[in-house]
């Protein structure tokens, strides 16, 4: 892509896993979700040698499957989880500084029902201790609104038995996009990254690692191992030879996603089960959500169960009038939160990350349980300054993320996919054959964004492409001509040979789809 004009310092994300055989590393980071990314970034850009090995894509899962809010969490302040909300509004201001094209402020409006589960002086507190623990924050600090201004700054808001509002201020990511731009991030410090490679086992002599596609296995080592793969992390540990109880605890999260709607205002609105729903709004869909329900651990991806689909169609319906039918459901997406495990609710459980090490027979395994979105950064921080005995403050406090760094051209939409390399992109896009011009008429994603992702973001499986590179709250588009002139220009720019044959490759993209909404995106 370079030779096309695009940015030199852009790094090329995956690495050849062959060329990873009979290495040493300082670190060997095993997950390519935000946490195992952060972890990677963080310790390259401290000096240190590191591998990261992915079984499939960045952001496969829990990664791209969150609420995409970047939040304290006001809700943990009622489980007296103090520490983790100050935390959480801090990395919550560094990520609006330093990735501004990916974490955008989002005013919020709690709504008070007669019938609702929340209590207003309760709340009213609540946020004023959020934002006293947010210092010196640039968002606004909360404001009572009636239930007049209530309904003015949320059009179609329930109006029947609405008594006032508060309005406060959180911010709204693209959780897949943050995931990638940390990843680049780590691959422009020097980490190596190598999606569709698997951890087969370990023993005396190292890590064995397989790559999906090729088949072909290599043996690399490291004294410190991280387990970042989240719901799957006791799979990995029980892959790698460790013997031990069950360290992770799985809950469901559904989503479903509605048409884009006018305003910038979220929904944050405790129900009378006393579980709190959020309505999005993005430009490309209103995401609502979410569930928490325990799920037995299991190999498949999780998919959205019509349980959950009735259960949210209900808490929307108690929020908003007109009442959202089925029909009007563009998308759903479900996925797995790690918590401990232990006994209790799922969601009084403890969101902050904890580690567990284990000895492995050529060194020690690092295990992250749970831990959140918005504290990926903190996170890394922490465990690598222990891992590495380097106490210096982190780089990383100070870093913008790749395309947070330029000019913010913020009426431009593609400096909301892809910050001040939106430059680069549309000066490289007069060497691609129509490549401003749109790869699809139902999606807003132009032909250089396809053929950017496929030759330096580590598209590998034409999945990857539609699914986790040109993202949109709405998944991929399914129009069988479209997905076939996508799959035209896939294995035009490729730069693996990974899904030749068109049919079975769209096919694949549609079940993908299928899976992961239930069915609900079926035949858009």
């Amino acid at each position: 892509m370079r030779r096309a004009g695009l940015d030199a310092t852009i790094a090329r994300l995956r690495t050849d896993p062959t060329t990873l055989h009979g290495r040493t590393f300082d670190l060997i980071v095993i997950g390519g979700g935000i946490h195992g990314v952060a972890i990677a970034r963080e310790a390259a850009v401290r000096g240190a040698t590191v591998a990261l090995l992915e079984a499939r894509d960045f952001a496969n899962g829990t990664s791209s499957r969150s609420s995409r809010l970047i939040h304290g969490g006001l809700r943990y302040l009622a489980n007296l989880q103090i520490g983790l909300v100050r935390e959480a509004l801090r990395e919550r201001e560094r990520l609006l500084r330093l990735a501004p094209h990916l974490v955008r402020p989002l005013p919020m409006l709690m709504p008070f029902f007669r019938d609702g589960g929340g209590r207003r002086w309760v709340n009213r507190i609540g946020t004023r201790v959020y934002g006293w623990l947010a210092g010196r924050s640039t968002l606004p600090g909360p404001e009572s609104l009636s239930a007049k201004a209530a309904l003015q700054r949320f059009p179609g808001l329930r109006s029947d038995g609405l008594r006032s509002g508060l309005l406060f201020f959180d911010a709204a990511t693209q959780d897949t996009r943050l995931v990638l731009a940390n990843a680049v991030a780590a691959a422009r410090a020097g980490a190596l990254l190598c999606n569709w490679c698997e951890v087969v086992g370990a023993d005396g002599d190292g890590l064995r690692a397989r790559e999906v596609w090729a088949g072909s296995e290599v043996r690399l080592r490291a004294r410190h191992v991280v387990n970042a793969a989240g719901p799957f992390a006791d799979p990995v540990r029980q892959t790698l030879g460790v013997a031990g109880p069950q360290l992770v605890r799985r809950s469901r999260g559904s989503h479903v996603v509605l048409a884009p709607r006018p305003g910038e205002t979220a929904l944050a609105a405790f129900l009378p089960d006393r579980r709190i729903q959020f309505v999005i709004p993005h430009d490309d869909g209103t995401l609502c959500g979410t569930t928490e329900v325990d799920e037995e651990s299991g190999d498949g991806d999780p998919t959205v169960p019509a349980a959950d689909v009735d259960y949210l169609l209900q808490a929307l319906g108690f929020l908003l009038a007109p009442a959202p039918t089925r029909a009007d459901l563009r998308f759903a997406y479900s996925g797995w939160r790690s918590l401990p495990s232990k006994n209790g609710p799922a969601g009084n459980l403890a969101r902050e990350a904890s580690v567990i090490t284990e000895r492995l027979a050529d060194g020690e395994l690092h295990t992250i349980v749970g831990g959140k979105l918005t504290t990926h950064r903190s996170l890394a921080e922490r465990l690598v300054a222990r891992l590495l005995t380097d106490l210096e403050p982190s780089p990383t406090r100070t870093q913008p993320l790749p395309g947070g760094d330029g000019p913010r051209v913020v009426q431009d939409p593609l400096w909301w996919r892809h910050g001040c390399h939106a430059i680069a992109l549309r000066a490289a896009a007069t060497a691609i054959e129509d490549g401003l011009e749109p790869l699809c008429p139902h999606r807003p994603f132009l032909r250089i964004e396809a053929v950017y992702a496929l030759r330096e973001l580590a598209a590998v499986t034409f999945a990857d492409l539609m699914l986790r590179r040109l993202v949109h709250s709405q998944g991929p588009c399914l129009q069988p001509a479209c997905l076939h002139a996508a799959h035209e220009l896939f294995v035009r720019h490729r730069s693996w040979r990974v899904d030749d044959e068109r049919a079975r490759a769209c096919a694949a993209v549609v079940d993908e789809v299928r899976q992961l909404s239930g069915g609900i995106a079926e035949g858009t």
